[in-house]
């Protein structure tokens, strides 16, 4: 096995960052902990259209700083980014901030589709199946047959309907929701969830008090689990939810993406759903080489 690249994830949330080590089969993984920043890029953009002066600014210094550890460990760096930046009027100049900030670093835009394909790529491991992706600008729905993309991550989410009593903030989101989605069809199943929305609710559900990506294929999640989680985590209340360590970078938007997934869960039919940490930036590993980027 050997090290190959580093990926960065510049998402409407946060930046997320991992070393890829490529097995002998051809497949890649990461060997440790994926790194996240929370910077929140696409925090006001639906009111405004536009990624603001200080999102972007902590977005470049994210990946800056992740670019400086992958120069220490020799390792060429590709990031791809999603939907803050290809829905923002300003998207060019974000774009050219970050270039200049990172000069060897290689930025992939990906559309809505390209996105939830690399996703199931990176997730579904050759298996058929549907995959559901929650991030923070935008959710994809993707089956071997199609992929559709919806701006309607966890963070557009709590920009259109902020937090109230869950009764009441589930009838804004769904609201919210069916204004913007249309569904081609039916998934098939199984039924798997990426997203950092899917896969910290999946480890509340196992009651990790720290992040372990490698325990939650284990997991089934339910309408009526998710719905039990749900109530918990809205009676905690803002203050107490940011207490938790898995939700100290999601206290105040988990409620909203919690909901998203339910939503699709109600319209797909999904009886069970298994959460991965298997997505896109192991997808986009794949699509690298097999367009003969990486060598």
């Amino acid at each position: 096995m050997s090290a190959a690249l580093a990926v960065l994830d510049i998402g409407s949330n946060s930046v997320r960052y991992a070393p890829m080590v490529r097995s002998e089969a051809g497949a890649f993984f990461v060997p440790g902990r994926k790194e996240i920043c929370t910077t929140r890029l696409g925090k006001g953009l639906d009111e405004t259209g536009r990624l603001s002066k200080e999102a972007m600014a902590a977005t470049i210094e994210a990946c800056v700083r992740f670019c400086q550890k992958a120069k220490v460990a020799d390792l060429p760096a590709y990031a791809y980014a999603t939907s803050a930046v290809r829905d923002a009027r300003n998207r060019q100049l974000f774009l050219d901030d970050l270039k200049a900030a990172c000069p060897a670093l290689a930025v992939f835009l990906l559309s809505g589709e390209e996105e939830g394909r690399l996703a199931y790529l990176g997730a579904m491991d050759g298996m058929a199946g549907t995959l559901l992706d929650i991030g923070g600008g935008s959710a994809q729905v993707v089956t071997p047959q199609w992929a559709v993309s919806f701006p309607t991550g966890c963070v557009r989410a709590k920009d259109a309907c902020p937090e109230q009593s869950l009764p009441t903030l589930r009838d804004a989101v769904y609201t919210w929701l069916r204004g913007r989605i249309s569904l081609p069809g039916a998934g098939a199943a199984p039924f798997y969830g990426v997203g950092g929305t899917i896969t910290t609710l999946g480890a509340l559900l196992l009651g990790q008090g720290q992040y372990d990506g490698s325990a939650l294929s284990a997991l089934r999640i339910t309408p009526a689990l998710l719905d039990a989680l749900l109530r918990q985590l809205s009676d905690m209340g803002d203050e107490a939810r940011a207490k938790l360590p898995l939700l100290v970078r999601r206290h105040d938007v988990i409620l909203q993406g919690g909901l998203i997934l339910s939503w699709f869960m109600e319209n797909l039919n999904i009886k069970a759903l298994t959460p991965t940490d298997r997505g896109g930036m192991e997808g986009f590993a794949a699509w690298l080489e097999g367009k003969g980027i990486l060598y």
